[in-house]
């Protein structure tokens, strides 16, 4: 079924274009970086976002299965990448190794690449639950008109079909079929029909749409647009946030305070890489300031 659930915050109401462009930055940034202190600046700053949209619960449930897989890129990282000059534990032979060697390095670098898993992962939930599919389809309809109706429609169908599926199943077994107990070519038998019902409906849905497309005229002229998304004041403050942030990234890449040695010892962290890691972290904190804003000052609301 669909994951998006459209509320009444500022961070639903922004222009997609606003969005791809914040969840487009953040994520290119986190690939490019590999220095732990921006890492962490992207992910306060994207997690601060999904908390003012309102989709922190959401969100709980990606990081716990994040958390996992980077405790497992931990443990591998550093029992296979022996490499480092500060061990922590070294111990008998070990198969496929020559012995087990465990050392600062290791753990630090899988604790890195595990942030910006973290990062990534948080982009797309962010996209996932705060940016309307249709919204974005729309968009690039103005461009590939019959390439957007084909993936509009086959985006949909699953969850059309799924609740189909749900519903058929319900009335099968008010009518005392039973899917759950017997053999399991009894309980393939007794689908048989849901799934005979099942193409009846998707067929006469087809249908439907064909004569609906053909009543409003789709492909015998310009496009109409029944409604039109506004660029808005806030809009344009997120957009400067990012390009400010986006720019302050790029200083930091040109000058090649972008990478971080982890091996064979630990580069120490300056003050001049946190501070500009503060700055693009603000600046892409941005929409969550707004949207905080947003809901405690009417006057702000009214201007932006």
């Amino acid at each position: 079924m669909l994951a998006y659930r459209q509320k009444g915050n500022l961070i639903h109401t922004l222009h997609p274009v606003t969005m791809l462009v914040f969840i487009l930055a953040v994520f290119l940034l986190s690939l490019v970086f590999s220095h732990p202190a921006y890492l962490l600046g992207l992910f306060v700053a994207v997690g601060a976002v999904i908390i003012a949209s309102d989709t922190a619960r959401e969100w709980r449930s990606y990081m716990k299965l994040t958390l996992a897989m980077i405790l497992l890129i931990v443990l591998i990282n550093a029992v296979v990448g022996q490499a480092g000059s500060t061990p922590l534990f070294s111990g008998a032979r070990v198969p496929l190794l020559r012995h087990l060697r465990v050392t600062v390095e290791g753990l630090a670098y899988g604790a890195g690449m595990g942030l910006r898993l973290l990062v990534v992962i948080s982009v797309f939930c962010l996209y996932t639950y705060a940016v309307h599919p249709d919204k974005i389809l729309s968009l690039l309809s103005r461009w590939m008109t019959r390439s957007t109706l084909v993936i509009t429609l086959a985006t949909r169908l699953f969850p059309l079909m799924v609740g189909d599926f749900y519903r058929i199943t319900e009335v099968q077994r008010c009518r005392g079929v039973k899917f759950e107990g017997g053999r399991w070519w009894e309980r393939a038998g007794n689908l048989v029909p849901v799934a005979s019902v099942l193409l009846l409906s998707s067929l006469e849905r087809s249908l439907l749409l064909a004569e609906s497309m053909h009543a409003r005229g789709f492909g015998s002229g310009p496009r109409s647009y029944y409604l039109r998304e506004l660029w808005r004041p806030r809009d344009w403050l997120i957009l400067a946030g990012v390009m400010i942030g986006a720019i302050t990234a790029l200083v930091a890449v040109g000058r090649g305070w972008s990478d971080y040695m982890y091996y064979p010892h630990l580069a120490a962290i300056t003050g001049r890489e946190v501070g500009l890691a503060l700055v693009m972290a603000a600046m892409f904190s941005v929409p969550a300031v707004l949207a905080w804003g947003w809901e405690s000052w009417p006057w702000l609301r009214s201007k932006i």
